[in-house]
């Protein structure tokens, strides 16, 4: 819940109104000055992306023609050229009879110089729209596996937040990839959407011999050839377009290995800049980042890609991408970090099934680096819901909803996806208590239907109201699509240990008339301390309450 607090006072009412954690309110700035910094940087930045969004969005169809089984990419790079060539190639099961095309995503910046099928080149029309339709010489049988590839060359547009990028740091060159939420399409030939996952990945990157390549899933090899070298990533878990990524530079690289929940073992790689490797090893130690993998492991069940590991690679971005098994990090800050990590849970195994459902991704993300962080430093807790409740305040209305997916900006909306969002999970775990809130959760994020696929609002919501019994379609109507926050307003008389309490409340935006949550008050007086909590149903509300002593203040 989101609370305004307010002083009244008449001549027989007078409350003073105090902080609880149970709610969003205004505070503190939010938890250190270097995360503020971060995630107004990462706001800023997605504004100025948003200008420059243009072409294909969200694929609206319920049901594709073909689903993808495997890529295999094979790229050459150079970090100091924003430039790519490769060849990528498909392999997809028809899902319809008598299928004689298949319709790709790529930018039209981009020159297809064929398309091979069966070894022999085939007719393709590319289009201004960024589709790439690929017609073959006899229809294709359903349910029958079948490939074709693409050769292709040429410099990748702009979209999202860069989508392909080039830079320099202290010590070289570096290139990389961040194509959320439609910037795939910008350098690479691929199935864009949000209801289709990869199952196979294969990236061969060539470079210069000096480079390493960071990369999603296990690094199965590295062939130097003369001054040449072939770095190869495979994968075998499912994986959506937008959570491929590569980046190129001078990498130093080290790992750690850790014991996971069920006793197996899995190591934790870092790619830093060679001028930042002895400082992010300490970081991270100080910081205690592998007890945390630990325990979202214990929390969240086990880490979803454990037969390959968990990775992070230093790029020249403000902030950080979740791609699956090797986040990309702007910087080594423990919320960041943090927030990356509890991505691989909640966005890359189960991923948001529409871009109007961001929030399954940020909104966890975003409470669970306060959780983590407070895991470690218990004394974080509070000012990080200070800060996210302030952000939320900031402004009157907006929903969790995201309402406009043409609007990269809306999307990644920090006040209402990433804040909102977290804070809307906060008060579902005090609605539901604890038990039944993390028992639903291990039981939403383990469903054999949803896991390495893609959810929307409604799956979460059914697993919280199985696993707690109550009937939530009243909170998300109020918290979810509805827009703004309640503000309350205490009244109060004392007669013995008997109070006579009045909570009233307004709403900050029309669009909910009231905001139904139980709300908890602290009494206290004579060195003696209790909580009642009262089932607010209406506004103005009033209530007898017995505390066994004369109260001198409420904490509400």
């Amino acid at each position: 819940m989101i609370s305004m607090f307010s002083w009244k006072k008449n001549n027989n009412y007078f409350v003073v109104i105090f902080l609880s954690v149970h709610f969003l309110f205004t505070g503190t700035v939010f938890c250190q000055h270097t995360s503020e910094e971060l995630f107004h940087e990462l706001i800023d930045q997605e504004k100025k992306s948003a200008l420059q969004f243009h072409g294909k969005v969200e694929s609206t169809a319920s049901v594709s023609s073909f689903d993808v089984i495997a890529e295999r990419c094979e790229w050459t790079l150079d970090p100091q050229v924003r430039y790519i060539s490769g060849k990528v190639t498909t392999c997809f099961r028809p899902l319809q009879s008598s299928m004689n095309q298949i319709e790709l995503d790529l930018s039209y910046a981009l020159i297809v110089d064929s398309v091979i099928y069966h070894g022999s080149p085939i007719s393709f029309q590319h289009s201004a729209a960024d589709e790439l339709l690929i017609s073959f010489p006899i229809p294709l049988s359903a349910q029958v596996i079948d490939s074709v590839s693409i050769v292709y060359h040429g410099v990748p547009g702009l979209s999202g937040f860069g989508s392909f990028e080039i830079d320099q740091h202290a010590t070289g060159p570096i290139l990389w990839t961040l194509s959320e939420p439609y910037g795939s399409k910008e350098w690479w030939p691929c199935h864009q959407d949000l209801n289709d996952k990869i199952d196979t990945l294969d990236v061969f990157v060539t470079t210069a011999s000096m480079y390493k390549v960071a990369g999603n899933g296990l690094l199965m090899s590295e062939i130097i050839s003369g001054n040449s070298k072939v770095s190869h990533w495979h994968s075998e878990y499912p994986v959506a377009a937008y959570l491929v990524g590569v980046a190129v530079t001078n990498y130093s690289t080290f790992a750690d290995t850790i014991v996971l929940s069920d006793g197996t073992s899995m190591p934790v790689v870092q790619y830093t800049y060679p001028q930042d490797s002895a400082r992010t090893r300490s970081k991270l130690a100080e910081q205690h980042f592998n007890e945390v993998i630990l325990f979202f492991d214990s929390l969240f069940g086990k880490y979803p890609f454990s037969k390959e590991k968990y990775g992070q690679a230093q790029f020249g971005w403000g902030g950080g991408m979740e791609h699956q098994t090797m986040s990309f990090i702007g910087n080594f800050d423990a919320y960041l970090l943090i927030h990356e990590l509890a991505h691989q849970w909640f966005g890359d195994k189960i991923t948001c099934g529409s871009w109007e459902d961001i929030w399954l991704n940020e909104g966890f993300a975003t409470y669970l680096q306060g959780l983590g962080r407070q895991r470690i430093v218990p004394s974080t807790w509070n000012s990080f819901l200070t800060g996210i409740s302030n952000t939320i305040t900031t402004k009157p209305d907006g929903s969790v909803f995201c309402d406009d997916t043409t609007d990269v900006s809306r999307i990644f909306d920090y006040r209402l996806t990433y804040c909102k969002g977290a804070y809307l999970l906060h008060m579902l775990r005090w609605v539901m208590g604890d038990s039944a809130f993390f028992t639903s959760i291990r039981n939403y994020i383990s469903d054999a239907n949803l896991v390495y696929s893609y959810a929307r609002t409604s799956n979460l919501k059914t697993h919280l109201e199985l696993g707690s019994g109550l009937n939530l379609t009243y909170f998300f109507n109020q918290w979810y699509t509805g827009q703004g926050y309640p503000s309350y307003q205490l009244e109060w008389n004392q007669n013995g240990s008997i109070v006579d309490l009045m909570i009233g409340q307004t709403q900050s935006d029309a669009s909910v008339s009231f905001f139904q949550m139980p709300v908890p008050i602290q009494f206290s007086g004579n060195g003696r301390d209790t909580i009642l909590v009262f089932d607010h149903q209406y506004s103005r509300a009033t209530v007898y309450m017995y505390t066994g002593f004369r109260s001198e203040e409420y904490l509400f």
